[in-house]
């Protein structure tokens, strides 16, 4: 009898540390969802619903744990184990996929929701902390039910060259919009093709620029976030060119309406640095090896491009900063590369398995890569496509041959990437402190973190040129997460704790403003 009564003590111990260990919302959900989901799914933000509340995480929580489990959500389709380090990278942990598993597996617990920690706070506006100008584009209403591709230009109003810093779509209908292409045209070919037009823009056809003199600059698709390069880095646009924006228009938009707006920032820098933009790689030979771009109906097929002196001048030396492979919806996956003349050297650059039309995000790489086409190195695409009843996302049952084109139910392999000529030590630059927390060479407030790496709690110190302090903490996609209004204080020297105990492990910022000074500082959130 003792040892039945044993054996249903231990039972029991062993239901209770399990029942235990079980995550709950508040002290462990709530941080990862913060953290990696919130930035899309809030009210305004791109996702079609929010997950802001206990409330909201519960009412989806199969769903969450289906496509946590599948690695769909959070959106990274790039695979790490196949990739060159990427900024940014959203996907979540091992451990942050088997908390929400259990969690959801467990009942949902809720814990005390009075110690959840605070759900960020999102402008929906700008993401950026100012801006130079607004390029503001004119309403459209959409007028055809298949894609439509839609040019609008605008003066730049720009006497002098000027260096783009800073760039950020503001989207008027997300519902819509498929991708943004941005040009400047230094000449009245793209303007006087919108004044010929009399509804706004003028129709394009999605395949290069209609002026043969617009050059690419940047754009947007849906998951991007604001493009923020180093301080001494821009676009350059020449004196008095006009900014031309393609906008591609989904399938059944007809009769809706969108005016999308351009947030921008300059270069500070006197001397900045040339961030050129090109589809390196694209369907059509020499670049693709063994076109045409023609996928047979019920076929599996793999197609080749390499790098050639269309885009790039072979005789100089680049750095590469980011990347961006686009196909539509037959694509299975897609792998770029670059290699020596001799093929002894691979080096990989970006690795999609499982591609998805609906999240073609552009990547930036941890370190500026060094690219050497003067001594042979190419860049390499190789991308499959599957035009079979096995491929959900086919748009044809039964399947019908494809080929290359702009619509979305045609094909395309292209690769842009932004570079810059090359200089010595560009591959000792971190783009992973660039941006939300660079700072330049001053320091007024004279700001200090400790520790950093920081474990249950960050001390700051700094100094109060103003009677007034505001600090802002952000996480890795931006999200404001805690802010800290201190009221008015005593000019000089000012100090104060942060508890961290219940923030899961990873990059954070601290954004502290006095008066006109602010300055944006990165900590790392320990064990």
């Amino acid at each position: 009898m003792k040892r039945v009564i044993l054996a249903l003590v231990i039972v029991l111990a062993g239901r209770f540390t399990a029942s235990s260990q079980t995550p709950d919302w508040s002290s462990s959900v709530a941080a990862i969802i913060y953290n990696h989901c919130a930035v899309c799914h809030h009210d305004g933000g791109i996702a079609p619903f929010p997950l802001m509340t206990y409330e909201d995480a519960v009412s989806r929580a199969f769903s969450i744990q289906t496509n946590v489990l599948a690695k769909k959500m959070p959106p990274w389709p790039a695979d790490p184990q196949c990739s060159n380090e990427m900024v940014g990278d959203r996907s979540l942990s091992e451990e942050d996929i088997n908390t929400i598993n259990d969690w959801v597996n467990g009942g949902m617990a809720s814990g005390d929701l009075n110690s959840a920690p605070a759900a960020p706070t999102f402008n929906n506006g700008s993401q950026l902390t100012s801006i130079d100008q607004a390029i503001q584009f004119p309403a459209y209403t959409v007028q055809n039910m298949q894609d439509e591709y839609r040019t609008f230009v605008v003066h730049s109003g720009y006497s002098l060259v000027t260096y783009l810093n800073q760039l950020e779509f503001i989207i008027g209908n997300t519902a819509i919009v498929h991708h943004i292409l941005l040009y400047y045209d230094p000449t009245n070919t793209s303007y006087t093709l919108d004044q010929n037009d009399p509804l706004p823009g003028y129709a394009s056809s999605g395949t290069t620029a209609a002026s043969p003199f617009a050059v690419l600059i940047g754009g947007w698709v849906p998951g991007n976030t604001p493009e923020i390069l180093p301080s001494n880095m821009g676009y350059l646009i020449p004196p008095n060119s006009d900014f031309v924006m393609e906008i591609h228009y989904a399938p059944n938009s007809n009769g809706k309406t969108d005016s999308t707006k351009v947030n921008l920032k300059f270069c500070t820098d006197p001397s900045p640095r040339n961030v050129m933009v090109s589809p390196i790689l694209f369907h059509y030979w020499p670049s693709l090896i063994n076109g045409p771009l023609t996928i047979p109906a019920n076929t599996v097929k793999t197609f080749y491009e390499k790098s050639v002196g269309f885009t790039i001048d072979l005789d100089k030396d680049y750095s590469l900063y980011s990347v961006l492979p686009h196909m539509h919806l037959i694509g299975k996956s897609m792998e770029v590369y670059m290699t020596s003349a001799d093929n002894s050297d691979t080096t990989r650059l970006i690795c999609i398995p499982g591609w998805d039309f609906r999240w073609q995000l552009g990547y930036v790489f941890k370190h500026l890569i060094h690219f050497t086409p003067s001594d042979g190195y190419t860049l390499r695409a190789e991308a499959t496509y599957d035009n079979t009843s096995n491929n959900p996302n086919n748009p044809y049952d039964p399947p019908q041959t494809i080929t290359l084109g702009e619509g979305t139910l045609n094909e395309m392999m292209v690769v842009f990437f932004s570079y810059l000529e090359y200089q010595d030590g560009d591959e000792n630059i971190d783009l992973s402190t660039v941006g939300i927390n660079e700072v330049g060479d001053s320091d007024p407030l004279n700001i200090q973190l400790y520790p950093n790496p920081a474990g249950d709690e960050l001390q700051i110190s700094c100094w109060l040129p103003t009677n007034d302090l505001t600090l802002r903490i952000l996480n890795s996609t931006g999200a404001v997460i805690k802010t800290i209004t201190t009221g008015h204080q005593p000019k000089g020297m000012y100090a104060v704790s942060v508890p961290l105990h219940s923030w899961p492990q990873g990059i954070y910022y601290l954004e502290m403003q006095s008066g006109e000074q602010k300055e944006i500082r990165k900590f790392v959130k320990a064990e």
